[in-house]
């Protein structure tokens, strides 16, 4: 599923990881670094250089947090939350067909069993 999404991103001159970036954001503005990491589940060295790329294509602004004035947060530009609200459509297609033949509760039980999983793994994290 995660090549055949990226394959559709091209057209929209995204990677994966710019999408998670893009769409984590759309969902949740005003996060900092760290934060964004473990809502797209990508290295820190990774993730500043794709948002370094992201900041240089004017898709996200770099600004103080709301909840935290001496924080750095980052935000989608106009143009970055246009052009994820373009790819969602996209995405959830993908999310309909892969889960096609569960019903809600079993696509309910999928999403929390994965988010568990995330959740374990983040112990043997050093960095914790």
């Amino acid at each position: 599923m995660g090549q055949a999404f990226t394959q559709e991103l091209k057209q929209f001159e995204l990677t994966l990881t710019e999408w998670r970036v893009c769409v984590a954001l759309f969902h949740e503005p005003q996060q900092r670094l760290a934060d964004l990491a473990m809502h797209t589940s990508t290295d820190p060295s990774t993730l500043s250089r794709t948002v370094d790329g992201l900041l240089r294509r004017h898709l996200l602004i770099r600004g103080r947090s709301n909840a935290d004035g001496r924080a750095l947060a980052l935000s989608l530009t106009a143009e970055g939350s246009e052009l994820a609200q373009r790819v969602i459509p996209l995405a959830q297609l993908y999310e309909r067909i892969a889960l096609a033949n569960f019903n809600a509760e079993q696509s309910r039980a999928l999403r929390d069993g994965l988010k568990q999983v995330f959740e374990n793994m983040a112990l043997l994290d050093p960095a914790n």
